[in-house]
């Protein structure tokens, strides 16, 4: 839980700067085991994606709850959908789900990075789309 409020803090200025809104909703006292730094940078990559492809005046949302022995933690941003056919590929390294996001300056090996960090912990991660938002959803272990 407090890395998850830490990195909203962290992220505000990026958003604000790119003309997002951050909101959270963070529930208390949430803990998992693992390495702080990988789940801060598996915090970092969501944020500045969901940053990145929100459109301008929009937001992006991190939420961060438990259900049953899970912490599920989500970002999520408003936008264009992701095409369905396209969702299984968002982790593979280098993959674009059209040209029109590789023009964000990334690499595109950061959801890759994502990916194994969640799995490295004992998690999973997957990506949600519609019409009124994309989201991105890791469950993680909570610490017994």
């Amino acid at each position: 839980s407090d890395l998850a409020a830490e990195s909203v803090l962290r992220f505000e200025p990026v958003a604000y700067e790119a003309g997002r809104q951050m909101r959270d909703e963070i529930a208390e006292g949430l803990t998992v085991c693992g390495d702080g730094e990988r789940l801060r940078q598996l915090l970092g990559i969501l944020l500045d994606n969901g940053i990145k492809y929100a459109p301008e005046g929009s937001f992006v949302q991190l939420t961060l709850r438990q259900q049953e022995r899970q912490a599920v933690l989500t970002v999520e941003n408003g936008g264009e959908p992701i095409p369905p056919e396209h969702l299984p590929h968002l982790f593979e390294r280098f993959y674009r789900a059209d040209a029109s996001r590789s023009d964000h300056g990334s690499s595109g090996l950061g959801l890759s990075i994502a990916q194994a960090i969640a799995h490295d912990h004992g998690g999973a991660i997957r990506a949600e789309s519609d019409a009124r938002s994309t989201r991105f959803v890791v469950t993680l272990p909570l610490k017994r």
